[in-house]
């Protein structure tokens, strides 16, 4: 933290004292960093600048923000609407002292049913103009009424009756449509980050807020919090998921308002921290790795679809990733083209693997409501002398994700590659094994004959009806695709789960499946690698379904995944 300064400024109600969080970081890469409005929680009646101090520090370091901290007017004493109108005054000086800053209205419990009240009224009352809200399990219905309130209303960190007299102090007149929001006109607000706790009498009014935002048009992004508690943004020195969740709702927000975050470090050192874009449509949300491009997680309700690895994980097996300038493996990193020699490093057993990706940064490209384009530039290196642009589209549905690679020559001469992805296909239990209790149909005839995972030279007629796969060890280069009449093949797995279809255009001639034989304990024959490719393993040395790119021409090709829960 590079400065923090008390300082109070005139309030409706005589001085307001602020909290000022610096960064230290102004300007980077010619983008002005954001500025947070943070309101803390405490049932609009206790909490005050001290006891959200280190919340207020991890947001201002994962955001490179500066965080303004407001010490409002609290209840009983001073009902609504006092709280609420500092909060605005907060807003409005914030928006006078940084006019060209990208403005953040954010809290947390309480604070994040002001800070919905602060977005309401700034929308009605001319401004200031907001990039974005964040609303951490937020306040929201005073009837109480929702089912949340009794299903987790003792026994945990926030109980029903100790909100029963939060409201009854905060409201003693009766509230309005900028205390109780759910079911008023929300159009016209800004862009929304929701991020709600499982155990929570309040996670109702945020699952529900969400939902009436999207439905308004609002672009909303919302975070649910599997197995937490209600203030877990304070709680991360206790409970290391709730350290995990909360930077992945500022990645969220970073990614929101397009700001990069810059992670916990100092800010004359880079950033090391892992960095992320989601979506979320209905049940199903996606979670796309800024180090590589690829997949890191994607869940339907409480199914993970994918077995994926937490952030900032450094995952086996190369799940979920995008796999170019050539996928699967190369015998011992050894290739020729246009009469050079080419050496690319050994990484395992022998061979080249799986690219050079692995951990190239990406940056967000474009963003929707439902879908994330994501880009980097490979540059030339000893080994793959070619410059290539590569763009990668995720489209989310609530029953699909939609995968669009695109692959533009940005060099001087023509570009040999190959393009694969890495998804690893769940459908039953976390065990090793499980993976034995799914039925699988892939539409292939013919496979590789393989030694050590690399291509021998011949080839053998292949049955895609495996069925039950049970005990079958599958690591299998597949081609010769059974396609419908619009050209896609589609591959089918089912489990205990649901089902799963993944399909493929004719940019992708090859499929590889794994079963996770030889991954690590914990991680062996729980999913199925379903890999889509442009080419088979050793491709770059045999020359085999390359694709060749003129300078400045482009290729694509799209893959889809769908679900069916049981």
């Amino acid at each position: 933290m590079a400065d923090v300064e008390n300082r109070t400024i005139a309030g409706p109600g005589g001085d307001l004292a602020l909290r000022i969080y610096r960064s230290g970081l102004g300007r980077v890469g010619g983008q002005t960093r954001p500025v947070v409005v943070w309101l803390h929680g405490g049932g609009w009646a206790v909490g005050d600048l001290d006891t959200h101090d280190p919340v207020c520090r991890a947001v201002a370091n994962r955001l490179g923000a500066t965080v303004l901290a407001v010490d409002y007017r609290l209840a009983p004493e001073h009902p609504h609407p006092a709280p609420l109108d500092d909060s605005v005054a907060a807003v409005r000086w914030a928006a006078h002292r940084w006019p060209t800053a990208p403005l953040v209205v954010a809290g947390d419990s309480a604070g994040a049913g002001l800070a919905a009240g602060v977005a309401l009224r700034c929308r009605d009352e001319g401004g200031p103009v907001l990039a974005a809200q964040l609303l951490a399990y937020p306040g929201l219905d005073p009837t109480m009424g929702m089912p949340s309130t009794d299903e987790n209303g003792t026994g945990l960190f926030l109980e029903k009756a100790d909100m029963r007299r939060f409201w009854d102090w905060y409201l003693p007149d009766g509230g309005d449509r900028f205390t109780a929001p759910l079911g008023t006109d929300l159009t016209g607000l800004p862009p929304a980050v929701v991020a709600t706790a499982e155990f929570d009498p309040l996670r109702d009014e945020g699952d529900t807020y969400a939902v009436e935002l999207a439905a308004a048009g609002v672009h909303v992004v919302h975070l649910p919090g599997p197995g937490l508690v209600h203030g877990y943004f304070g709680l991360t020195e206790i409970a290391p998921a709730a350290a995990v969740r909360r930077s992945e709702v500022l990645d969220v927000l970073a990614d929101l308002i397009g700001t990069p975050g810059v992670g916990p470090e100092e800010p004359a050192w880079p950033t090391t921290e892992p960095l992320g874009a989601w979506l979320e449509r209905g049940a199903a949300r996606v979670a796309v790795d800024l180090r590589g491009g690829g997949l890191r997680r994607l869940a339907v309700g409480d199914w993970d679809v994918l077995d994926g690895y937490p952030t900032g994980v450094v995952p086996k097996g190369r799940r979920g990733g995008l796999l170019l300038p050539w996928p699967n493996r190369l015998r011992d990193g050894a290739w020729s083209w246009d009469g050079a020699d080419l050496q690319l490093d050994v990484t395992a057993e022998g061979a080249a693997m799986h690219g050079l990706l692995s951990w190239q940064p990406f940056a967000v490209l474009a963003r929707t409501q439902d879908t994330v384009t994501v880009g980097t530039v490979l540059e030339p290196r000893s080994g793959y002398p070619f410059r290539l642009a590569v763009a990668v589209d995720y489209r989310l549905e609530p029953d699909r994700l939609t995968v669009t690679v695109r692959v533009r020559n940005a060099g001087t001469h023509p570009a040999p590659f190959g393009v694969g992805m890495h998804p690893y296909l769940h459908v039953g239990s976390d065990a090793d094994g499980a993976v034995g209790a799914a039925d699988l149909d892939v539409p292939a005839r013919t496979a590789l004959d393989l030694d050590g995972g690399l291509p021998t030279g011949g080839r053998h007629a292949f049955d895609g009806a495996v069925g039950t796969i049970g005990d079958r060890a599958l690591d299998d280069a597949v081609t010769d695709l059974v396609r419908d009449d619009d050209g896609w093949a589609r591959v089918r797995l089912s489990g205990p789960a649901g089902a799963l279809e993944l399909a493929v255009d004719r940019s992708w001639p090859w499929l590889q499946v794994y079963t996770g034989d030889t991954l690590p304990e914990g991680q062996r024959r729980r999913s199925l690698a379903v890999e889509p490719m442009t080419c088979p393993p050793n491709a770059l040395a045999d020359a085999a379904d390359l694709v060749v790119l003129a300078p400045d021409a482009t290729w694509s090709g799209t893959w889809t995944l769908g679900w069916t829960p049981a």
